[in-house]
């Protein structure tokens, strides 16, 4: 990708980034992209078996407390950007994205300006808040609300209309393990209602925002089991969004209310250009994925995510370098990169979700030929791995290890959707 940028000579000065490694996708893709550029890349974590530790472009790996050990990791990492330590934190889950934000003013004053203030942050993040900050600037989303217990949530319901989502208002203080379900009658209402329990480590978020307990209540868009889209960037607060794609969630684990495990590039300019306006709207700065369904002819904002995702290795592989763009805009004004172009779609996949889904859907039946022929073709087929690069062998390999801690729970939800996770079977 050619960018004519006004901070690359000031990145040039190859400062450290600091990164927290969790073995998820957006540590991997963000030691591929400012490694291979020479940015040092210091990883913190906690043992031999952290997966950023491994990587060939990792500048030194250091120990931290536990990342979601709140009232641990927050004085910690105060202490580090005071000693001047650290310098930069790259935003690659909603933990740090907070935490962060939180710890904006100890920043130096050019890396700021890539730190969205906090009140945007739990606007983004708090998922109730977030309706609330769209309706203000005239952005769509379901109909959504909390309850507090079983009887408020009938109530919703009855407003609602089943059927509908019930799921944490935010992964602050719940953690990422609860993923909410689609809920299909009162009956089931009634027997799966509870209020969630605060993680044992997020004190901090339990003391700050005791009402996140309540799930939070949303209308369900029957079109979010046919394709779920996502615009993803940059936004520089200088010249606004940088760099921005579409996208779409072909397949998701857990099924209907989980995170991509196959992302596909498209083209659509009114889509594109609807999400674009939304981000403008909301965020003031930094890495964005906004997700979007199309329900009757209307865009409806469900989620946006101000920081590192889990398919960034595909904006990537399309021209938009977002860690890299994220950098520059810690030393100064960045100019908008050129649009990705590309007519083939390109897809990005989650390997392990990916074929244990296709096996699953093999087993099961029925029609296994027409299944084995698709699986063939879609094996011959260019795609970008969410999980890192060959190149760079030994993370990649920790982090499928880490994803078979508890297989069980990783197959389980195949089993349960005929269709094998896939939003659109055979995508």
């Amino acid at each position: 990708m050619r960018m004519v940028d006004s901070a690359i000579s000031r990145a040039d000065n190859r400062e450290a980034v600091a990164v927290f490694d969790d073995y998820g996708a957006p540590i991997l893709a963000c030691l591929q992209s400012l490694g291979k550029r020479g940015v040092p890349i210091h990883v913190y974590g906690r043992g031999r078996g952290a997966a950023g530790r491994w990587s060939r472009f990792r500048t030194s790996y250091r120990r931290c407390p536990p990342v979601d050990d709140t009232d641990a990791f927050l004085p910690w990492l105060r202490g580090k950007l005071r000693s001047g330590e650290i310098g930069r934190v790259l935003p690659t889950t909603d933990l740090l994205a907070y935490y962060v934000s939180c710890l904006r003013e100890e920043f130096s004053e050019t890396v700021r300006r890539a730190i969205p203030p906090l009140g945007e942050i739990e606007d983004c993040l708090i998922k109730s808040r977030f309706a609330e900050r769209c309706a203000k600037v005239g952005v769509k989303v379901p109909a959504t609300s909390t309850a507090r217990d079983l009887g408020e949530a009938l109530r919703l319901a009855e407003e609602i209309g089943f059927p509908m989502i019930v799921k944490p208002n935010s992964h602050l203080g719940i953690g990422m393990a609860e993923r909410g379900a689609v809920i299909e009658s009162e009956k089931e209402l009634r027997a799966s209602f509870k209020p969630y329990s605060f993680h044992r480590l997020h004190r901090l978020f339990a003391r700050a925002y005791p009402d996140l307990a309540g799930p939070l209540i949303q209308s369900y868009l029957p079109a979010g089991d046919r394709r779920v889209y996502s615009v993803s960037g940059v936004k520089d607060p200088a010249n606004g969004i940088v760099a921005a794609a579409l996208t779409y969630k072909a397949e998701q684990w857990p099924p209907r209310v989980g995170i991509s495990t196959q992302q596909i590039s498209c083209q659509d300019q009114r889509i594109l250009q609807a999400g674009v306006a939304a981000v403008d709207a909301l965020i003031s700065c930094g890495i964005f994925e906004l997700e979007m369904i199309e329900q009757d002819g209307e865009l409806h904002v469900i989620e946006l995510n101000p920081r590192g995702f889990g398919f960034m290795a595909l904006d990537i592989e399309l021209g938009n370098d977002l860690p890299w763009l994220w950098y520059q805009s810690t030393f100064g004004p960045v100019a908008k990169a050129a649009a990705p172009a590309r007519e083939t779609p390109l897809q990005c996949r989650s390997a392990l979700q990916f074929h244990v889904s296709r096996w699953v859907g093999l087993l099961k039946g029925p029609g296994r030929y027409r299944k084995l022929v698709a699986y063939a073709g879609e094996l011959s087929s260019q795609t970008v791995l969410m999980s890192g690069r060959w190149r760079d062998p030994l993370p990649m390999l920790i982090a499928l290890l880490s994803n078979l801690r508890h297989p069980r729970s990783l197959i389980a939800p195949y089993l349960r959707r005929p269709s094998g996770g896939a939003l659109v079977e055979n995508v």
